[in-house]
């Protein structure tokens, strides 16, 4: 049941970022940059700080390679709040490749129930595959600008949500069929 649950709630999540993404498109990746950019420069802050608070401990590899990663996540830190616009240049490459690993997913959730004998497994089938075409599409054709790249990812994910949303429960009745 918990897994379930979790699924479910995921489903949900991708349809409110659908959503949001579509109609805000420029407010959602200035917060994302924000956000991502004053997280990883704080976590930066305190791990560097960590690493002279304890100065006189152990000096083991692994206390020097978290004093490395903070002052990376600072540095990266401090490029997601100066040059958002190269961090969103990146973004959709790394949500195209989410999705189409998510459609992989749900490809071998239709296996799945093509295997269990379900006659509307050919409906999975279809979904995973256009999860995958529109992952693809992500990756291989940026479009001309960012916002219109935004909707778009926007829309990937309001369709991966119903998409995964309808598998989870077609599923769930078929495991009840049983």
């Amino acid at each position: 049941m918990k897994g379930k649950n979790s699924l479910l709630t995921a489903s949900v999540v991708y349809l409110i970022l659908g959503l949001v993404l579509i109609f805000f498109p420029g407010l959602t990746t200035g917060i994302f940059c924000t956000a991502v950019g004053v997280l990883l420069l704080v976590y930066g802050g305190i791990t560097i700080a960590s690493f002279f608070v304890h100065q006189g401990s152990s000096r083991s590899f692994s206390f020097q390679a978290e004093l490395i990663l903070g002052v990376i996540s600072a540095i990266v830190g401090v490029f997601f709040l100066a040059r958002p616009s190269i961090i969103l240049s990146i973004l959709p490459t790394i949500l195209g490749l989410y999705i189409l690993i998510d459609g992989l997913v749900n490809l071998k959730r239709g296996l799945d129930m093509r295997a269990f004998g379900y006659a509307g497994w050919t409906a999975t089938l279809v979904l995973s595959i256009i999860s995958l075409v529109l992952g693809a599409v992500i990756l291989w054709n940026p479009f001309a600008t960012q916002l219109l790249l935004v909707r778009v990812i926007g829309a990937a994910f309001l369709y991966q949500g119903g998409s995964d949303l309808w598998a989870i429960l077609t599923l769930n009745k078929l495991s009840k069929d049983e």
